[in-house]
């Protein structure tokens, strides 16, 4: 079975754990492994498990759920569960260029910075994913 190891974004992980006082958890099948989260490989394409990263007393409150490398008509994206509504995917980021293992220039879409409220713009450069066995 496939996993997605992802860091998400070293810098934001780093400020919720730090200035944040805040929580980065993994959960529903996903692991933490060193400075990146395993999501296991699910049934419909998609990754299972989230990452929660919690903070300023839950002022900031974002979950990463069932990550997937989706191929769009024009470019690679990865996509999540969307948070805000129960079924639906969101374009999180896209991705310049994947082979079927490693991910190369990932950065936030619109949908995926407004997830933030203000801190990051579409085009930040994100952490990029690996699929392994």
């Amino acid at each position: 079975m496939t996993a997605l190891v992802w860091g998400i974004k070293a810098s934001l992980l780093d400020y919720v754990r730090g200035r944040g006082a805040g929580t980065v958890e993994a959960g529903d099948g996903a692991t933490a492994e060193g400075d990146a989260f395993r999501f296991p490989g699910g049934d419909d394409g998609a990754f299972l498990g989230s990452v929660t990263l919690t903070a300023h007393s839950g002022m900031l409150r974002l979950v990463i759920a069932e990550p997937a490398i989706v191929r769009s008509p024009d470019r690679w994206r990865l996509e999540i569960a969307d948070p805000h509504e129960p079924g639906a995917r969101l374009a999180f980021a896209t991705i310049a260029a994947f082979d079927g293992e490693r991910a190369t220039g990932t950065a936030l879409t619109q949908d995926g910075a407004d997830l933030f409220f203000g801190p990051y713009e579409p085009g930040t450069p994100l952490d990029d994913p690996r699929v392994e066995p």
